[in-house]
């Protein structure tokens, strides 16, 4: 058995498989997905060879993650399967492992995955599991939500591409679980694939307000994306006041997306339609740290300022975070100043269960909120420790928009 990057004179026999393990229609867009990709290179195909022949392979799509402001190397995980003859043997076993150690070496401090399968597969791996919240509203009537200035027209990719891409990374700049998208990300062939490009955008006097990317289906309409400037919160009524119009149109009978429900959209949604707000998510997203000590050194500003914004001077304090097989810590100074550390037998040591620690990194849930259920665990700090995670982790909301799956 030999693990590696594909070779080029393979990726006829990667993709044949591929079509044999997910879809046999599937040769084009798997294709695309390496043919079309301006950030694709062959040792992000991993593959399992026996006797000459492939018989696993999955996928490392380089990305950007951001955790609250800051934007972390991350490799996403797609595309994991095995020959049907060859499954159970243990090769997507071994795959998955070896992967984990060619992301540590390529500068990667993130791993995520989108899980297709039971998640316990990967449970067993080290991969932890982050629920992403969603919603669904039912649809009564459409109700207009008054007038504005703002227009709604299909998008032009020649007129509006290049403001969507500025809207995009204004409006998601905060945004833990967003990638960063630079231009060719956007206009690749993968991305395109997703339908990543919006529906309509609301303008006024040549200026981009918000767009917007759904789907609408038999009876109902999936929200894929929204994005609009903050400053002007008509141009997001403008959108939904369309999308109210073709629910009307449509007969549309329902509206849901993997967007929180207090995003202001759903609000806007629920009292256009006088409908009713359900609830809903998933826990298919699972991260791994594939790089620990790097990824706290990348997330230190972030931390800092959250620090600094509540005047917490009260240092000496130290802790050291333990996530699998691998420890970082953080220690603050007595004049405010955080630290990264990566070994020091001293301090406290804070074993976490991984998706209680990636739940608080990514802010799902705040170190408050996580608290009681590490106490029921019998994993408790001193006040002190307490205090200081409580301000370095608060809860936020966690989005991964639709079109960036992979």
């Amino acid at each position: 058995m030999e693990i590696r990057g594909i070779r080029e004179s393979e990726l006829a026999e990667m993709i044949d498989l591929q079509c044999r393990v997910f879809r046999p229609d599937g040769h084009e867009r798997y294709s695309q997905y390496v043919r079309t990709d301006p950030s694709y290179r062959y040792d992000q195909s991993r593959v399992v060879v026996v006797n000459g022949e492939i018989v696993s392979t999955l996928r490392v799509w380089k990305r950007e993650m951001r955790i609250g402001s800051i934007a972390v190397p991350m490799g996403g995980i797609g595309g994991v399967g095995t020959h049907p003859e060859h499954q159970g043997i243990g090769y997507a076993t071994a795959l998955m492992k070896d992967t984990i150690a060619y992301m540590r070496t390529v500068g990667y401090d993130v791993g995520v995955l989108f899980s297709a399968i039971p998640c316990a597969f990967y449970r067993k791996l080290g991969w932890a599991s982050v629920p992403l919240a969603g919603f669904r509203v039912t649809r009564r009537v459409s109700v207009g939500l008054g007038e504005t200035d703002w227009g709604v027209v299909p998008f032009d990719e020649d007129r509006d591409l290049k403001d969507c891409i500025a809207l995009y990374d204004q409006h998601n700049a905060q945004q833990s679980g967003s990638l960063v998208r630079v231009r060719s990300y956007w206009e690749s062939g993968p991305a395109r694939l997703r339908e990543i490009l919006p529906t309509v955008v609301a303008r006024s006097e040549n200026k981009l307000g918000g767009y917007l990317n759904f789907q609408v289906g038999e009876k109902s309409v999936n929200i894929l994306e929204v994005a609009y400037d903050r400053t002007q919160p008509e141009a997001l009524t403008a959108l939904v006041n369309h999308l109210l119009e073709i629910c009307e149109r449509k007969d549309v009978e329902e509206l849901h997306g993997d967007i929180p429900h207090r995003h202001p959209m759903v609000d806007l949604l629920v009292e256009g339609t006088a409908g009713d707000t359900f609830l809903t998510g998933n826990a298919a997203m699972m991260l791994y740290p594939v790089n620990l000590l790097s990824l706290f050194q990348r997330l230190l500003p972030e931390l800092q300022v959250r620090l600094d914004a509540v005047n917490q001077t009260s240092g000496p304090v130290s802790i050291r975070f333990a996530v699998n097989d691998q420890e970082a810590g953080l220690r603050l100074l007595d004049d405010g100043t955080l630290q990264t550390f990566d070994s020091d037998e001293k301090v406290v040591r804070l074993a976490l269960p991984g998706h209680l620690f990636w739940r608080m990194l990514l802010g799902e849930s705040g170190w408050t909120q996580l608290e009681p259920t590490l106490q029921q665990q019998g994993i408790a700090v001193e006040p002190e420790i307490a205090a200081l995670l409580s301000t370095l982790f608060p809860q936020r909301e966690v989005i991964f928009w639709g079109p960036d799956h992979y």
